[in-house]
């Protein structure tokens, strides 16, 4: 498989286009312009925990153009997840004139240089997982330096899978963690057996108990083996879509309907489209 050449020194720096500081002004004209009293009703209204909810959608929305659709489509999701961006920063800076890109920007490249000691410092890093260790090991010292602890400051608004693995990696990044991935596979059957046990009880709360268990012992399996646990279970799901509409499309050329139809026959009908595909 053909390996993709790193960028070019020339290449990274003219990802600094000289239009873009006009173009920024420009997006925040308009905004203080729809923020303005005679500007536009709703977006005056708007708060800044509105805008960044926001942002989470159009961000999700941003990533999916970018795995599934076209350059036409990226190119808007990107300017959505810009606006809201800067929308963000002017409801800020309203209250807050230091509030500005410029800081932001500043306080974003001193914090990323400083978690690339291989590039900027005497740390040495051949490879990525190096790189890794190294960017690891600086937000553990920034941790220490503001007296958080090892869990502090994973969001908890995350996906609920990426933060079981967010909160998993923190733990192994002091050596919480298993000696290879035999244990974790372990430990989910352990977390399984517990449910079965669990819903043998017919305790409802023991069994969501439980079931959390599972679902947590999971995620660690896919991390410990440096999957995307996300992207594996969509993966899984649009499978089970594909081969859903297989069966679904069977049973109509077969002239049937599900209402009418028995568990027994449905699975016959699954069998046949799994073949399918």
């Amino acid at each position: 498989m053909p390996t993709r050449s790193p960028p070019s020194y020339d290449a990274v720096m003219s990802a600094s286009h000289p239009d873009d500081a006009n173009a920024l002004g420009r997006l925040f004209e308009l905004i203080a312009r729809l923020r303005a009293p005679d500007g536009c009703p709703w977006d005056r209204e708007q708060r800044i925990e509105d805008v960044l909810s926001d942002l989470i959608e159009e961000t999700y929305e941003l990533e999916w153009a970018g795995t599934q659709r076209g350059s036409a489509e990226l190119l808007d999701e990107f300017g959505d997840v810009v606006f809201l961006i800067c929308f963000a920063i002017a409801i800020r800076r309203e209250t807050d004139a230091s509030f500005t890109l410029a800081s932001l920007a500043d306080h974003a490249h001193d914090k990323i240089k400083s978690r690339h000691p291989h590039v900027f410092g005497d740390a040495k890093a051949a490879t990525p997982d190096e790189s890794i260790v190294h960017w690891e090991r600086m937000k553990s010292e920034e941790r220490v330096k503001k007296g958080d602890g090892v869990l502090d400051g994973v969001a908890g608004n995350l996906p609920p899978l990426r933060h079981a693995v967010k909160i998993q990696e923190r733990a192994g990044g002091v050596g919480f963690d298993w000696d290879d991935v035999a244990g974790t596979v372990e430990k989910l059957r352990e977390e399984v057996d517990e449910l079965e046990a669990a819903l043998r009880s017919g305790d409802r709360a023991h069994v969501e108990d439980e079931m959390g268990d599972v679902l947590f012992a999971a995620a660690n399996v896919g991390r410990f083996l440096k999957l995307d646990t996300d992207e594996m279970l969509r993966q899984s799901t649009a499978k089970f879509i594909r081969r859903f509409t297989a069966m679904e499309a069977m049973i109509k050329v077969d002239g049937r309907r599900f209402a009418d139809m028995t568990l027994s026959e449905m699975n016959a009908y699954w069998i046949r489209a799994k073949a399918s595909l």
